[in-house]
Parts: structure tokens; sequence; C-alpha cells
């Protein structure tokens, strides 16, 4: 088995939040990857909401997105699981013109129905035909889909979770595939890179980074996780804003 470690990172207020990303986290990263460990993002994000700066800042071994719906490794697809087309369209006739902010994200691009204004300055296409799942846009990969606002029905959620696995949080839900999640992502890296368990560390902050954390060896909670992702983790570093994904791989990999 390889002895080199493989750290799986979420994105969102673990690597970076609103102030951006600390440089500690950078160059963490850097030297980790130098001495032969490898460094994955492991984000709820689908690949068209990664931004740029981001993959230009920081270079990684891999991408796992979309909540484990697809795997890359040096740029090459191991896996890949998409929302069904026919379900897409449907759940785009569903929403158009109601309530809440509604996001289909693919690989390639992003679309929003109903914007809020707080959106509005995105770059995604918004959607006002349904029909141009089935027309344009008929070949995108879909690989999530999310509802931004405080009042979502039960049956919506059901209506998600009829094909779909649902993550709900404080005033948004996000749903992809069924038996897709960034914890089963993991064991398919570290299968492919022939990597033990123990030798992987996951690094999380929120509800949906609970199952990926209780999957590695090592699980480390930001400084601002939620209360549920600390219960759990080995170790709880600096917040997002201090560098706390770079201090815990200084302390977990780079000291050692």
């Amino acid at each position: 088995m390889n002895d080199k470690f493989a750290v799986f990172i979420d994105i969102d207020g673990t690597l970076a939040d609103e102030s951006g990303i600390n440089p500690k986290n950078a160059e963490a990263i850097l030297k980790a990857r130098e001495l032969g460990h490898y460094v994955f993002i492991n984000t709820g994000r689908a690949k068209s909401w990664i931004y740029p700066e981001l993959l230009s800042y920081i270079s990684f071994d891999g991408i796992i997105s979309g909540m484990g719906t697809l795997i890359e490794i040096g740029g090459k697809t191991i896996f890949e699981k998409l929302i069904d087309r026919d379900f897409v369209y449907e759940a785009a006739k569903r929403f158009l013109n109601t309530e809440n902010c509604f996001f289909i994200s693919g690989v390639e691009h992003g679309f929003i129905l109903n914007p809020l204004p707080f959106f509005e300055k995105w770059h995604f296409n918004t959607i006002d035909n349904p029909d141009d799942f089935k027309g344009k846009y008929k070949n995108e990969k879909i690989q999530k889909i999310e509802m931004f606002g405080r009042n979502i029905s039960e049956d919506d959620k059901q209506f998600l979770a009829s094909h779909l696995d649902v993550y709900e949080h404080s005033v948004y839900i996000e749903a992809s595939p069924k038996d897709c999640s960034k914890a089963k992502a993991i064991d398919t890296v570290l299968d492919y890179l022939g990597i033990d368990k123990r030798n992987s560390i996951a690094i999380g902050d929120s509800i949906n980074d609970i199952e990926m954390l209780k999957s590695t060896g090592i699980s480390v909670a930001v400084g601002n996780a939620i209360d549920e992702v600390k219960e759990i983790a080995d170790f709880i570093s600096t917040p997002c804003r201090d560098g706390g994904v770079g201090y815990a791989i200084e302390e977990l990999i780079l000291k050692n």
C-alpha cells in the first residue's frame, strides 16, 4: 500500500470563506504535495460552481465535486453519476415561477430559475422556459439541484427525494444523485491510489461534511465548524479565515 497521505478538503467555510483564502492554506498544501502526499478538493459544489480563482491559486491532485458525483484525478475522470435529464426537465417545470430561487448545476454550466437580486450578479444561465433542457441545454451534465428559501414545502422536498439524496440546511436544500456522497468518493480515490484509510484526512465544517469526516482515518474540524462536526472530529483546527486547513496539515503531516 502507498504510505503517503491523502487529504480531502471542503471549500466553503473550510478552505475559503467570504474573506478569501488564507495564504497559510496554500503554502501547506504546496508543501504536502511536494513531499508526495495527495490533496483533493471534496466539495458539495458542482464543478461549474468552483471558482476559477481557487484553482489558479492552488494546485490539487484532483477534484471531487457535486457531493461525489464527479471524481477527477490528474484531470482524468474516474467516476461520474449525473441527474437524469427527464427529471431535470420535470423539476424545472415544477419550480419555475415559484417563490424560491432554484439552481440546476452542471459540470460545465449553472442555471438559475426565479433569481433573487442577490444572485443576479452571478454568472448563471437564467431559465425562463423548462423546454431549454430538452433543446439547447439537452446535453448538459447536471450534478446537483439546489433551492434557496425559507418556505420550502414538504411536498417539494419529497419530489426531490423521489430521485435524489436531499440535504437540508437553514435556508436552502441541496440534492444530488442517490448513492453518491463525499464519503463514497473518498473510498473510490483511496482504492484508485492504493492508500490505506488510516492515511486519509478529511477537513470540513458543515452538516454535509459529517459522513466524509467519519469515513477517513483522521477527521478535522476547522474552528468555525458547527458543533455536530466538532463533536466527531479527531482534531479541531483554527478557523477557516485563520488558515485552519494549513494549520491542520502542518500539525498532522508536515511536522511528522
